[in-house]
């Protein structure tokens, strides 16, 4: 597991600054836990002056640029690239999607751990299959705890496009927090999609095991 280029970045002219980037995301990676100004700060070290904020957010938005295969992502380097993307707040891409309505047969769900969070928090992805409805805005997810389990700081959470991602509509909510930990409980969870006006086409039934 590494941060793994997809073919795009070996383009004739690219490779040169792609390997300029490839390292340099490496050795921010690093810095633990992982946030923006301690970053920042090892990279200003021993030099005789600082960057500009303008010039040092184009460097950060260069890294999160990079095409990268998130398959194979480490949860640090999953976490890297979270906090980049809270930082930066970059607009979404364009969706890859067709006609379908959203159902258990052509999405997925991951839940990425911040690396280093003291209250448990958790990325919450959701992947479209690139036929889903390009009508799909956002996602509203409601958990409802099992037995013990941890209730959530804020509930529901929205999920907001991401645009096309290794031929996925992706969606992303940044961070899902829990009261307490909560590893080894299950949460039911209703996955309710939304148009550019909020409202439902459809609420899909799930659940998740941690």
């Amino acid at each position: 597991m590494a941060y793994v280029l997809q073919a795009s970045q070996f383009a004739e002219g690219l490779q040169s600054y792609t390997a300029l980037l490839l390292e340099s995301i490496r050795q921010i990676t690093l810095v633990s836990p992982f946030n923006v100004p301690d970053a920042r700060t090892a990279l200003e070290l021993n030099q005789i002056t600082t960057f500009s904020d303008a010039g040092f957010d184009q460097y950060l938005t260069e890294l999160y640029s990079l095409d990268l295969d998130y398959t194979l992502l480490t949860a640090a380097e999953i976490t890297v690239l979270n906090v980049i993307r809270e930082y930066l707040q970059p607009p979404p891409s364009f969706n890859c999607c067709g006609v379908d309505t959203p159902s258990a047969l052509n999405y997925s769900k991951e839940f990425n751990t911040r690396v280093g969070s003291l209250t448990w928090e958790k990325e919450l992805r959701a992947l479209l299959m690139d036929t889903v409805t390009c009508d799909v805005f956002s996602i509203e997810v409601t958990f409802t705890p099992v037995g013990i389990a941890p209730a959530l700081v804020v509930n529901p959470v929205t999920l907001d496009s991401l645009g096309c991602i290794s031929g996925q509509s992706v969606y992303s909510h940044l961070w899902v927090d829990f009261v307490a930990d909560p590893v080894t409980e299950s949460y039911d969870l209703l996955f309710d999609f939304k148009d550019s006006i909020g409202a439902s086409i459809v609420i899909v039934p799930d659940s998740i095991t941690f």
